[in-house]
Order: C-alpha cells, then sequence, then structure tokens
C-alpha cells in the first residue's frame, strides 16, 4: 500500500499519515466477530462526536453525558454485559481524583482562592504588573489545585476589578486560561490527564515536577510575552488607580486544617505510598478534621468529571476488548522508533492534533498503548502529560479551562470569541509544544 515505503521518525508530516492509517487499521481486528466489531467501532466514534462537538445545534450533550449515552449504548446492544462494563472503570484514578476534588472544594469554600486573587489585584501597580502577576498567579495555583477551579473563581475577580478600572478585560481573561493551561503542567495534581497518567506510569511526584519546571517556566515567560505584545496598547506600563474593595472573607481554621490535609497528601505521594491511597487519607483527614459538615462540601463539587471518566473507561474497554488497541500499537511499531527525537516531536503533533479533536483525555487513553508499545518510558509518558496539556491553549475549545473563562465573561457580557482566543493560543501552543519537546528529548535521552 501507499504507506508500505514510509520511514520511521518523520516527524509531524509523517503524523498526519499515522492519523488515516488509525482511522483504517487493515485487518488488525482478530477479537470478537466482524459485526461484534463494528458495532463498537460505530458506538465509539458517536461517542468521540459527542465529546467533541459538545454542543450541537439541536441538543445540547457535553462531554460527561457523551460518554455516558455512550456507555449505555454499548450495554443496549449487548456487546458489553453490565458486570464488565463496571470492570472496565478504573477505581484508582477514580478515587485520585475524587480525594483530591473534596480537598480543593474545602479550600474553596474557606475563601482561600478569592483572597489570592484580591491580594493580586491589590498589589498590582501598572497594567504590565496586574498581567504578570496574573499569570503568575495562574500558573502556580492552577500547578496546586486543579486548572479548572482556578479559572472558576479568579476569572470573576479579575472582570470585577477590570470593569472599576475601565480597561479591557480581554488580555486578563486571556492570561488565566492560557496560564492555567500551562501551569497545570507542572504537577500531577494539575490536571485530570495528568492525575491518568502518574497512576498509570507510576511517575514520582517529585521527579515529574522536577522534569517539567523548565518547560513550564518557559511557558508562562512566552505566555507574558505574546499577550504583552497582541496588547500591546493595553499593557503598556500605565499606571493603575488604587483600587478599593471589600477584603475577601477568609475561615482561617478551615483553611489551615485543608492545608495541611494536602500537605500530608503531597508528604504521601513524594514518598511513593500511592496516588489514590493518598488522596483517600487526605479526603479522610479533612472530613473528620474540617468544622464543616461534608454534606455542605460535597454538595458544591462538580460530580461530572468522576462521570465523564467512568463512561470514558467503558467505551474505551469496549474499543479495547474488541482489538482496536491492538491495532493502534501494530500501526505505532511501524512509524515510531524508540524515543528518537523525531519520534517524540511526531508523537507531540499527534498528541496535540488529537487533543484539540477530542479533548486531552480521551486523547492521552487513546495513545496510552502507543506509549506502553514503545518502550513504557517515563520521557514518553511525561511528552504526552506535556503535549496534552499544552495542547489545550491551541483554541478556546481546546480545554475546559479556556470555557469556564469565556462563559463565566459572557454571562458578565463579555464577549471572548475564538478568534480572540485564537491569536494568542495557535502560537503559545506552537512554542511551548516545540520547547517542551526539545527539553524532553535533551534532558530525558
Amino acid at each position: 500500500m501507499w504507506f508500505e515505503g514510509m520511514k520511521v521518525g518523520q516527524g509531524p508530516l509523517f503524523s498526519i499519515r499515522f492519523l488515516v492509517i488509525l482511522a483504517f487499521p487493515e485487518r488488525s481486528i482478530t477479537k470478537g466477530n466482524m459485526s461484534h466489531n463494528l458495532v463498537v467501532l460505530l458506538i465509539f466514534v458517536v461517542t468521540y462526536i459527542f465529546i467533541s462537538i459538545q454542543r450541537l445545534p439541536w441538543i445540547r450533550i457535553d462531554r460527561p453525558s457523551g460518554v455516558m449515552i455512550g456507555s449505555a449504548l454499548l450495554v443496549l446492544a449487548g456487546v458489553v454485559d453490565i458486570r464488565q462494563a463496571y470492570s472496565f472503570i478504573d477505581m484508582d484514578v477514580i478515587l485520585f481524583l475524587l480525594g483530591m476534588m473534596v480537598m480543593i472544594a474545602y479550600l474553596e469554600f474557606s475563601g482561600f482562592f478569592e483572597a489570592i486573587a484580591h491580594w493580586m489585584i491589590r498589589h498590582s501597580r501598572s497594567t504590565t504588573q496586574l498581567l504578570l502577576l496574573t499569570i503568575v498567579s495562574s500558573g502556580l495555583l492552577s500547578a496546586l489545585f486543579v486548572n479548572d477551579t482556578v479559572c472558576l473563581l479568579i476569572t470573576p475577580v479579575i472582570i470585577r476589578a477590570t470593569r472599576i478600572l475601565k480597561m479591557n478585560p480581554l488580555p486578563y481573561l486571556l492570561a488565566v486560561a492560557t496560564a492555567s493551561n500551562i501551569g497545570s503542567a507542572l504537577t500531577i495534581t494539575g490536571n485530570p490527564q495528568n492525575m491518568y497518567i502518574g497512576i498509570h506510569a507510576q511517575l514520582n511526584y517529585l521527579y515529574f515536577i522536577g522534569v517539567m519546571a523548565v518547560p513550564v517556566v518557559l511557558g508562562l515567560l512566552l505566555n507574558y510575552e505574546i499577550i504583552r505584545l497582541i496588547f500591546r496598547h493595553e499593557i503598556n506600563n500605565h499606571l493603575l488607580a488604587d483600587l478599593r474593595h471589600e477584603p475577601a472573607s477568609l475561615n482561617r481554621p478551615l483553611l489551615a486544617k485543608t492545608l495541611l490535609a494536602l500537605f500530608i497528601t503531597v508528604l504521601l505521594f513524594s514518598v511513593g505510598y500511592g496516588y489514590p491511597r493518598s488522596a483517600f487519607i487526605g479526603m479522610a483527614f479533612i472530613f473528620i478534621v474540617g468544622s464543616v459538615q461534608p454534606r455542605t462540601i460535597l454538595r458544591k463539587m462538580n460530580w461530572t468529571i468522576l462521570l465523564f471518566f467512568a463512561g470514558l473507561f467503558v467505551v474505551m474497554g469496549a474499543f479495547k476488548e474488541a482489538g482496536y488497541m491492538s491495532a493502534i500499537v501494530t500501526i505505532s511499531e511501524r512509524y515510531f522508533a524508540q524515543n528518537g527525537l523525531l519520534d517524540l516531536a511526531g508523537l507531540s503533533f499527534i498528541t496535540v492534533l488529537l487533543s484539540n479533536l477530542v479533548s486531552n483525555v480521551p486523547a492521552v487513553i487513546l495513545m496510552q498503548p502507543i506509549i506502553e508499545n514503545l518502550g513504557n518510558t517515563s520521557q514518553l509518558w511525561i511528552l504526552l502529560a506535556m503535549a496534552s496539556t499544552f495542547a489545550g491553549n491551541m483554541t478556546l475549545l481546546g480545554s475546559v479551562a479556556n470555557l469556564i473563562v469565556a462563559e463565566e465573561a459572557q454571562s458578565r457580557n463579555i464577549s471572548l470569541t475564538f478568534m480572540d482566543y485564537l491569536k494568542v493560543g495557535l502560537p503559545l501552543t506552537f512554542l511551548t509544544v516545540v520547547l517542551g519537546t526539545l527539553w524532553l528529548g535533551l534532558f530525558l535521552s
């Protein structure tokens, strides 16, 4: 066939061909009968359309409901037994996410995030300083406490401040979204895809930070320079008036207890106790010592992310059982060598493209068999984490964090359009992914 003469390691150009072949894996599917496999493939495609488009003109279906519909279709079609569907769900990932979500919910309830946002605005003396503090704060907080939460809580404060100061809010809203994506790449707990990778690759928490510190710091610096350049008429060292506002309400005892729970959890991460068990211990600790009834906190949590992962595991489990994952591995053997720099560039390109087509978490699960087949090395897993996270900055639809910022802005009559985002996100994604790939290729070679 036309692809037989392709050489290994041809970087991003050959990656387009790889994706085409991935859609038509020849005769690699061996498990089960043909009709069974076709039903699985059809439901898989429908599910990923729901994930990609999210909101069709005639029906509102978001990512969690899309994967749950896919899971239900698999069971109703009889290609997956309900007990088998349960077995596909990775409870380690679910427990890890749940524990971190509970502790972050307690932190939010204490007023911590709003207090940080108010501090950032109070200490900004100029437009450039406000931009810098917005990027640094959003990036650092996202590394520690998950980027979606940071965007949800900081965005309203930024909007209020820019309105009082009669400033264009767009550069600062873009800074919150893009910096939170970049910053979340620093740690295994920074975003859901990193959590998934951390568990399956068994990466050490501190080692991951040590490797990703350089790409993240460089990425935040690029973020600052790109936004400052594009919005040079607004970000121009213009002095800001003193912003008078009510200080944020802070529950200091609850904050201290929650930070202690998080410290214990991270300490357990660092000594290799295991991510799910460590998060479970941290969650139990804050339930015991927290001064707020757990039901009050649990009502405020966004449970849809757990539904999203559970449904996605069922769909991907059926996809794997039908033999399609084996097909992906077979294809990857033809076109990737062992960790050459051009191969890393090709993997980065595919990950960025998939992450913007179907979102970063599904992209990571799709790429998992390729990473395992290529040696299951920490270099490849961290590359997958880096590329899938930085890819979220490419378009407005690239990550949930971006959509949170856009929707919060829209609810306050501020338009953050696709093109507004693209002029910052496209160059930022290209530069950060290239730098991250070069760094991982050289540092971990």
